[in-house]
């Protein structure tokens, strides 16, 4: 898919195609100059029991300059179908990688709220401003897939449709 993107306020946008076959894979940059918030929508359809690492990475530039791996994910919740209780939201703890559910049947969703507030400085190059998402390797029979939504527009009478690539 190309990238990055940067929409208008309140839209969903596909970052990681709905997919299998166990790689790691990285969405697109997405960036927040306009924005107070985005959130990641993860679907994982488990076919198997090994799990898949999600994280948030932050950059100062759609390149990805000044790249920052893994930072803390302060505000998450998960949906995790297991057969033996009702699926159900829970908050997760603050962690700069989720793991996601082991069980091998049904499906998962992680909802992951970052504010721009929360993403920093560089000491040199400004404002990290840029995020994507990263799920680690899984087995190939797990299937996923990655929205996300950007929200609270910064300048809400001034958010014009662009894109950069």
């Amino acid at each position: 898919m190309a990238g990055p993107y940067v929409f208008p306020r309140e839209q969903w946008i596909l970052t990681i195609a709905n997919q299998t076959g166990g790689a790691a894979r990285s969405g697109s940059w997405l960036g927040l100059a306009k924005y107070t918030r985005i959130g990641f929508l993860v679907y994982i359809s488990q076919g198997d029991v090994a799990t898949t690492a999600i994280t948030v990475d932050k950059a100062t530039a759609s390149t990805p300059s000044n790249q920052s791996t893994g930072i803390t994910l302060r505000n998450w919740w998960k949906c995790e179908d297991t057969a033996t209780t009702v699926d159900t939201w829970s908050k997760g703890a603050s962690a700069t990688s989720i793991t996601s559910s082991a069980t091998g049947t049904g499906d998962s969703l992680y909802y992951v709220d970052v504010g721009a507030d929360e993403l920093g400085e560089h000491a040199t190059a400004g404002l990290y401003d840029w995020v994507q998402v990263e799920l680690g390797a899984s087995h190939a029979s797990n299937r996923v897939c990655v929205l996300a939504r950007l929200y609270d527009a910064r300048y809400p009478k001034d958010v014009p449709l662009t894109a950069l690539s």
